[in-house]
């Protein structure tokens, strides 16, 4: 390794809806990353939340790179790490995925030890074990996930059909994925498992078939959104608003953001509307047209 090798990993909102834990959508934001061989380790960082990521081993992909280091039974050497990211931090945009992706990369370059599809998801899942932002981080697109009884990871990678604008309302508080998951219930009724089971279905169908007047109703949600509504002011308006060309929205990931599939031709319109119901709720957001990532993690061949 004589010069620096530098990749790209892209956020994702997971979910979409109904499906929880099971499906994910690439976004095009990315954490950008520098890795080479220095003679002490080192640090940079710029772009969002530049002051909340650490410039210590403490940091997420460092710490990521150690541990597949110690699970491979390989020593790394110190490091020049440059980190731009333009992935906001705790608000359910797979900032933790993609970190982890990334140090699982950064390993795979300062070793030389290039793992395969499963081996990643290996290293992942001792920091992350759910495997729906993981999988979008790693392969892009629309990803349907899940996880084999003996810890394989099934991974499909999907296509949207035509053109459907995204947009991504982005709250400025930050809400952790353990405190969203905290107020989950720990059993639900049948009831609400098949609805979801139907709708995650729909979800799919609709997507890859280009079937748009089916998405609203595909992600709908009684497993996780209801609970999680009473941490986001706004959010339960925000589900309920009926608007031209808003084809169906849901709580990205954990949250606080809501992502939406819209009309292309009212995306500024729609994101406005979002903005405007969350500050009547006291809750300052903005509206991104940001469009669907279809590579997934990108390492420069330069």
């Amino acid at each position: 390794m004589s010069r620096p090798v530098t990749f790209h990993i892209p956020a994702s909102t997971a979910n979409l809806g109904a499906g929880f834990d099971a499906l994910s959508l690439a976004l095009a934001r990315y954490l950008r990353i520098s890795i080479q061989p220095a003679e002490e380790m080192k640090i940079e960082v710029t772009g969002v939340d530049a002051a909340l990521i650490p410039t210590t081993e403490d940091n997420l992909i460092c710490k990521v790179a150690a541990a597949a280091a110690v699970r491979r039974k390989r020593t790394l050497p110190p490091y020049l790490l440059k980190i731009d990211n333009d992935i906001p931090l705790s608000r359910g945009m797979g900032s933790s995925a993609a970190a982890i992706i990334a140090g699982i990369t950064c390993y795979e370059a300062l070793a030389g030890d290039w793992l395969s599809e499963q081996e990643i998801y290996r290293c992942a899942f001792e920091f992350e074990s759910h495997p729906d932002n993981l999988a979008a981080a790693l392969n892009g697109n629309l990803i349907s996930a899940a996880v084999a009884d003996d810890g394989t990871v099934l991974v499909s990678k999907l296509t949207i059909p035509g053109k459907i604008g995204t947009v991504v309302v982005i709250p400025t508080f930050e809400l952790s994925t353990a405190h969203a998951r905290a107020v989950l219930p720990a059993e639900y009724s049948r009831k609400d498992t098949v609805y979801n089971i139907q709708r995650a279905a729909l979800t799919v169908a609709a997507l890859t078939t280009g079937n748009w007047s089916l998405i609203r109703e595909a992600m709908r949600d009684r497993i996780h959104q209801p609970y999680r509504a009473k941490l986001i002011p706004g959010l339960e308006e925000i589900l309920a608003l009926q608007v031209k060309g808003l084809l169906g929205i849901a709580l990205s990931g954990a949250g606080p953001t809501v992502f939406a599939f819209v009309d292309p031709k009212r995306a500024d319109e729609i994101g406005s509307i979002l903005t405007s119901t969350f500050a009547k709720a006291g809750v300052e957001a903005a509206a991104h047209l940001i469009d669907v990532d279809t590579y997934g993690r990108v390492i420069d061949q330069s």
